[in-house]
């Protein structure tokens, strides 16, 4: 009769266990499909620059785009993505996590900076869609060239060319 007892009362802890987690995995994943539905989540799959415009605070950055020399000729991804698909894609993705993480938790930044890594991207594709011009300036089969430190990058001279400012 004990070992009865207690298989019933093994029962009942694991229900309520298992009852909780369904409940808080469910809750999870509502959350988070809301979240990525309201954020316009499926936006950033796409090639768009209107995704980057997505968050309020890319707002002013942006606009700046909209008015600026290459909005005919390239998107924000066309820029600040790598180009090669699995770089593109891994790019996205922590780009993605990483702005999601700041807007779910108000930790955005009162001022933007490029990261040393998107100014390693943002050369490369400068170079790569200005092959012709950027032959005769750099080499650039050569990264070593720019060491991608304070020295002279396309940016050093045409900071404005993307946006109207200079970030």
């Amino acid at each position: 009769m004990g070992e009865i007892l207690e298989n019933n009362q093994n029962k009942k802890k694991f229900s309520i266990i298992t009852i909780a987690t369904i409940i808080a995995v469910t809750f999870v994943i509502v959350i988070g499909a809301y979240t990525f539905y309201y954020a316009e989540g499926f936006s950033y799959f796409s090639n768009k620059s209107e995704a980057c415009n997505n968050c309020h605070v890319m707002n002013e950055v942006y606009e700046d785009w909209r008015n600026g020399s290459h909005r005919e000729h390239a998107t924000c991804n066309d820029c600040h993505i790598p180009n090669e698909f699995i770089s593109k894609w891994m790019t996205k993705a922590q780009s993605g996590i990483g702005h999601a993480y700041a807007f779910t938790f108000k930790d955005l930044p009162t001022v933007l900076s490029a990261t040393q890594k998107s100014k390693i991207d943002v050369q490369n594709n400068c170079i790569r869609c200005h092959s012709e011009i950027a032959s005769n300036v750099v080499n650039p089969t050569t990264k070593k060239i720019h060491n991608y430190d304070n020295s002279l990058s396309c940016v050093s001279c045409h900071k404005n060319v993307g946006h109207l400012r200079n970030f």
